[in-house]
């Protein structure tokens, strides 16, 4: 579920020429925790989305931003 959430966002990030990175925290527990703490849950699994220092939202959010076409401020671009 993780991996095809990912894939979507992705896909849809890719379609809009969204300049994106993306962080493999499956091996490296430093960076799972620091996504979490970003997140304000240490609970958090990916996909989470951040906009350098700034929190945007996990899979949830981001769907829904991009159905209510608010996708640019959910990424904090506009």
């Amino acid at each position: 579920q993780i991996q095809s959430q990912q894939s979507e966002v992705t896909r849809i990030l890719d379609g809009k020429n969204i300049k994106y990175e993306l962080v493999d925290i499956s091996q490296d527990n430093a960076l799972r925790e620091e996504m979490r703490a970003k997140a304000g849950n240490p609970k958090a699994i990916p996909p989470q989305i951040v906009n350098g220092d700034q929190y945007c939202g996990d899979y949830e959010l981001f769907v829904e931003a991009v159905e209510q076409n608010t996708l640019q401020e959910f990424l904090k671009l506009a």
